[in-house]
């Protein structure tokens, strides 16, 4: 897969021997979970994550790769 931003725990990976530097992702994320690092996107609030996998479909250099989590590692509700 190449070398990825993320840790192998994450659900979003990014190829960065893929990634263009396009913004794409960062442009689509209502979560502010992506930044530029040296024209690469890179995870850096994963905890922000909405879960929508609109990353997965705007990166048009098929770099990003989205798997909703397991158990306890995504959205967080406070209330209800």
């Amino acid at each position: 897969m190449g070398h990825s931003s993320a840790t192998e725990e994450s659900f979003i990976k990014i190829n960065l021997k893929r990634c263009n530097g396009c913004g794409n992702c960062i442009i689509v994320c209502g979560g502010e979970v992506f930044e530029m690092k040296r024209k690469k996107a890179r995870v850096a609030r994963l905890r922000n994550c909405l879960e929508c996998g609109n990353c997965e479909v705007a990166c048009v250099r098929d770099a990003i790769t989205f798997q909703m989590p397991r158990g306890g590692k995504g959205i967080t509700y406070r209330y209800g």
